[in-house]
């Protein structure tokens, strides 16, 4: 999907109805986190649309959201318990090939393929990332991310599909990954990084997913969760909303000159993934 004037964009109905079944998302994990006691946080596209449009960025076909580490890691020891049937948070411990070094919380009654090219097939999903700590130490911010952008190529790689890019030369590096990287190890030893400055004690933040230089903040950036007006409902969002947009985009109220593609490559807001998968 591409258009020279964002501001133009006219949205679909198949981009409306996948914002109403985010939004649904988004509002269980409130409820969810709210009844626990866990901070969430909107990040990302989806803050940036809560402070720019009240809501979705028009064109979005995407939410995300973000937990400090302890109450991430208390969102996926109770997940099943805690969320409805239909909506289920998937990760590497409910599927190898699973290919993010996060979460998601998909709807299980839909099917979506992702736009990159993996072994992997689920429901509509919200992704949901953990917040850790970060040294102040560049010099170990470096080797820390030197460490973690590694262990990510090669877990992108081992379940990436080889032939992406036809056969031949270009399927032979990840073939040779598919063989020699285990995806548990890779995730293990990933997750390990994530976690290597406690979140409690540090004064920084990361959010590893961004890289350093739009994904490291002050704690305070994102402080207590905040209210935020979206799509008619309160969420909660960052702290201090304009430093962390800034970082993130820059100038984040100017409209972009062209729109991203989709995130996916096949959608289907009434087949549920596991019917497709048996077909």
């Amino acid at each position: 999907m591409t258009n020279s004037n964002p501001g133009q964009y006219q949205q679909d109905e198949v981009t409306r109805e996948v914002q109403q079944r985010l939004l649904e998302m988004l509002l269980v994990i409130d409820d969810v986190c709210k009844k626990h006691g866990l901070r969430y946080y909107l990040i990302a596209g989806t803050m940036l649309g809560a402070v720019r449009h009240h809501g979705f960025v028009p064109w979005d076909d995407d939410a995300d959201v973000a937990l400090p580490r302890p109450d991430y890691e208390k969102l996926l020891e109770h997940a099943d318990e805690w969320f409805p049937e239909q909506y289920e948070l998937v990760n590497e411990k409910k599927d190898i090939m699973y290919p993010y070094l996060f979460s998601r919380l998909q709807d299980a009654r839909t099917t979506y393929i992702l736009r990159r090219n993996f072994n992997f097939v689920g429901g509509l999903p919200i992704d949901i990332f953990p917040i850790d700590g970060m040294t102040d130490n560049k010099w170990a911010r470096a080797i820390h991310y030197a460490k973690y952008n590694f262990i990510k190529k090669l877990l992108y790689f081992s379940t990436v599909n080889p032939y992406k890019h036809g056969h031949g030369v270009r399927a032979a590096f990840p073939l040779l990954m598919h063989r020699l990287v285990s995806q548990s190890w890779a995730h293990r030893k990933g997750s390990a990084i994530q976690k290597e400055y406690d979140y409690d004690t540090s004064e920084y933040i990361a959010d590893h997913d961004n890289k350093p230089e739009r994904g490291i903040y002050l704690k305070d950036v994102f402080g207590q969760p905040a209210p935020v007006d979206f799509e008619g409902h309160q969420l909660m969002g960052v702290a201090k909303p304009d430093d962390y947009l800034r970082c993130c985009y820059g100038d984040y109220m100017q409209m972009p000159k062209s729109l991203p593609p989709q995130n996916y490559r096949f959608l289907d807001l009434s087949l549920p993934y596991r019917v497709y998968l048996q077909k």
